[in-house]
């Protein structure tokens, strides 16, 4: 099957090492397409849960490394790893490069006359940075949230019925009052004016989102990989579109 081309792909919230990741989906979604740059902006590992259990590294997060490994050798695609807060164990190296895997906690982007600055995003959120232990306490809760949807949804599906992912709108919901609380997309907008940038790409809050905010800022969400299933793209003529699993693979 021919691959799409794009000059730019980001991606963020894999969160390898938790049950509910999509990486079987994220690993064929990657074998789809070719790249000039790939993007990792964080969260891509979950060293959160890794912590606490021994046994979730699997096939598939194998697998879904030996596509990154082949992209750098057969398409010579520059792989850049932004940190983010559930991968923050990797902030002890960065910046550095390993295995051609450039880590940073932060990324520019400089095409045909267009700036964007690429971050995680954890730190612009404010109960992430000053109360750490209620952001680790929400993901616990979310974790129980997809357990349930997931039942759930095995009984609508016997029901005729289609899938909700309430537990992704009540995260939404949830980090929705965050962001107005904290001032989350002004601090982004000022972040990125501050870098003398056009725009600025994140993921972290597990929605998707591209629109403008003050000063004319562009603001860019890739989204995630365990509900959202999307990614950015840029394409050869520097315009950026969201992308979704189902626009690459189709089962």
């Amino acid at each position: 099957m021919d691959r799409v081309h794009y000059k730019t792909v980001v991606i963020s919230d894999v969160h390898m090492g938790t049950p509910f990741s999509k990486i079987g989906e994220v690993t064929r979604f990657l074998g789809r397409l070719s790249c000039e740059r790939l993007v990792l902006a964080g969260d891509i590992i979950d060293g959160w849960q890794l912590k606490q259990v021994d046994d979730k590294w699997t096939v598939q997060e194998s697998a879904f490394f030996s596509v990154i490994m082949k992209m750098l050798e057969k398409d010579q695609t520059e792989v850049v790893y932004v940190t983010g807060n559930h991968d923050d164990f990797l902030d002890n190296i960065t910046p550095c490069q390993l295995f051609f895997i450039s880590f940073v906690n932060e990324y520019l982007i400089e095409d045909f006359g267009k700036r964007y600055v690429v971050i995680h995003g954890h730190a612009f959120d404010s109960i992430t940075t000053q109360f750490r232990w209620i952001a680790k306490l929400g993901g616990l809760a979310y974790n129980g949230l997809l357990r349930f949807n997931n039942l759930w949804n095995k009984a609508r599906e016997k029901n005729g019925k289609e899938k909700y992912s309430f537990s992704k709108a009540i995260k939404h919901g949830v980090k929705r009052t965050v962001n107005l609380i904290s001032g989350f997309e002004s601090d982004l907008a000022e972040f990125a004016r501050f870098r003398k940038c056009d725009g600025i790409i994140c993921g972290h809050i597990h929605h998707p989102e591209d629109k403008i905010l003050k000063y004319g800022i562009r603001y860019l969400n890739c989204g995630d990989w365990v509900e959202s299933l999307s990614a950015l793209a840029e394409d050869d003529s520097g315009e950026w579109k969201l992308l979704r699993y189902s626009d690459l693979v189709t089962e």
